[in-house]
């Protein structure tokens, strides 16, 4: 039988070799040390040329979308775990939820091999952080993702009595906050310059997400249904399944008045396509996808002359706006649906113009102090 070659698995510095055989190819992972990954690899040679070894059709692909006969409180291998689980959040959580959770997971099953849930250690957590952090990460929260999906598959085992949690303390994630993308004025004043036709439908888009400072997806999705009516005849939006809402435990609608120019551009666009649910359609009247959107706003801002942004910088312009105008934070939180103050002093801690007058504020009070002791 003609000697293989071994390679290194770059994800955990196993060895591992590819026999094929009559047609069956099979992978063979052997330990870390070189050595004793030769002398298993010699001995794998000679059992399977004294047919001590048969190389069986593959494994297939598990099957993500049945749900797998577990023992409660017992232990498992990893990857049933992981079919169990997938299944579950299919069933219950959104599409993409499960699609993410599917993704990393499978690197996950891919990082440990064929291992059992007793087997995983926070050494192995942490091992599987780093290699995360550096393959699949370009930026400071790098790989953060990743170890957050195991440790909810893991935490739901425990708490659905499939098997105990294999760690009591998993490793940290820090999470580095992104800096707020916003427009400056002078931005704003090109973004918004009149246009006519079917660009007035998007500056419209991009005016209504600066007046009211709705999520991306809050944005596109934006139906009649949302905008109300008070008491006085004024509009307002009411979205009652907003981002926070749903994680929420208990969850609270989220109102946005809107100001005289948001509610012309609210009459406009009802009026524009009045059998659409929608209240904003692209030039196919068809509400945009998350992409479209994206790309058509960096061309945008391009033919503005202004810095390509994502779409989320409409938002962060509104809350950072709205900050400098001493608007009061609790007030703040609640117009753009955060669960906690802790979110909304990001927009106020990148306002440096607002700190700068109030550090001002004070300026003439501690130069008397100076003069008195000159």
């Amino acid at each position: 039988m003609k000697r293989h070659q071994l390679e290194k698995d770059p994800r955990n510095g196993k060895y591992y070799v590819r026999i094929q055989v009559g047609g069956n190819r099979r992978r063979f992972t052997f330990d870390w040390n070189l050595k004793e990954a030769e002398k298993a690899l010699t001995q794998l040679e000679r059992d399977i040329a004294d047919n001590k070894v048969t190389l069986a059709p593959p494994d297939p692909e598990p099957d993500y979308t049945k749900a797998v006969p577990t023992t409660p409180g017992t232990d498992m291998p990893v990857r049933q775990l992981a079919d169990a689980h997938l299944a579950w959040v299919r069933d219950n959580r959104s599409p993409g939820t499960h699609e993410n959770r599917t993704h990393c997971l499978k690197a996950f099953l891919g990082f440990v091999g064929e291992v059992t849930v007793s087997q995983i250690t926070r050494l192995v957590l942490e091992s599987f952080f780093a290699w995360a952090k550096r393959e699949h990460g370009k930026s400071a929260n790098g790989g953060n993702a990743f170890l957050r999906h195991v440790k909810t598959m893991f935490l739901w085992a425990d708490e659905m009595g499939v098997c105990a949690c294999p760690v009591k303390r998993f490793p940290s994630t820090p999470e580095v906050l992104p800096l707020t993308k916003r427009f400056t004025d002078e931005e704003l004043a090109k973004l918004l310059q009149p246009v006519t036709g079917e660009f007035r439908d998007f500056r419209d888009m991009i005016a209504f997400g600066l007046l009211t400072g709705l999520r991306p997806q809050e944005l596109r999705t934006l139906e009649k249904q949302h905008v109300m009516r008070d008491g006085q005849g004024d509009l307002f939006i009411l979205l009652e399944r907003h981002k926070t809402a749903r994680s929420a435990r208990k969850p609270i609608s989220r109102s946005v008045p809107l100001n005289s120019e948001a509610t012309e551009i609210v009459k406009r666009q009802l009026e524009a396509h009045p059998e659409s649910n929608n209240v904003f359609l692209n030039a196919d009247g068809n509400p945009y996808k998350p992409r479209s959107f994206r790309q058509r706003l960096l061309r945008w801002c391009k033919r503005a002359g202004v810095q390509p942004r994502p779409p989320y910088a409409l938002r962060h312009t509104f809350g950072s706006m709205e900050a400098e105008a001493n608007i009061n934070q609790t007030s703040l939180s609640q117009l753009m649906g955060h669960t906690t103050i802790r979110t909304t002093a990001r927009y106020i801690s990148n306002n440096y113009d607002h700190h700068r007058n109030a550090v001002a504020a004070i300026e003439g009070r501690v130069s008397a102090f100076f003069q008195k002791t000159a």
